[in-house]
């Protein structure tokens, strides 16, 4: 599918409408890119207009707390598993 603002090149392809819907329930934010439009348009897009611009960032500053907080909860977890190896080692070959 050709891009409808150039009508120049491909269109990148979109998520689909679950995926989306999926993605924009995660982070609370509303999907900022516009269907159907190719890479070179969409960096002139939010280069050139502000309200673009402002969504997209508003959306990343959303999906980026919210990785954070779920980076937090895996390093918390991982931390606990190394913990509870490193006191099955001292149990099985510590000092006695």
């Amino acid at each position: 599918m050709l891009c409808t603002r150039c009508h120049e090149r491909e269109a990148m392809r979109s998520p689909s409408p679950e995926a989306r819907d999926r993605i924009q329930r995660q982070c609370g934010a509303a999907w900022p890119f516009p269907d159907d439009i190719c890479r070179k348009c969409l960096v002139g897009l939010v280069k050139d207009d502000p309200e673009v611009r402002t969504r997209l960032r508003e959306f990343q500053r959303k999906l980026n707390k919210k990785m954070l907080a779920d980076a937090g909860e895996a390093v918390r977890s991982g931390v606990l598993h190394v913990m509870n190896w490193a006191d099955l080692v001292v149990e099985r070959w510590g000092p006695k």
